[in-house]
């Protein structure tokens, strides 16, 4: 599950996607299905929020800020370079 938010996420938008997450798992899921990833994207994060917010729910739960834009193609491939190392 994707929450894409417009400003900062807080704690309100972690818990609303373990909400969500745990209804998933108790209502759609079928019997051999992985367990549901939510990934909640925002403009601004807060990382000491999110450290807390996060820090004994079992569902797995992605916090990342999204950019407006693409950087360009060198730029992308120094950083995955960066990752591979």
């Amino acid at each position: 599950m994707v929450d894409l938010k417009r400003g900062e996420i807080d704690h309100q938008d972690i818990g609303q996607m373990n909400l969500y997450l745990n209804y998933f798992k108790k209502e759609e899921a079928t019997e051999g299905d992985n367990e549901p990833i939510g990934i909640v994207l925002g403009a601004h994060k807060n990382h000491i929020l999110v450290e807390y917010a996060t820090d004994s729910i079992t569902n797995k739960v992605l916090l990342s800020k999204y950019q407006l834009y693409l950087p360009d193609k060198k730029t992308l491939q120094n950083q995955l370079d960066k990752l591979l190392e």
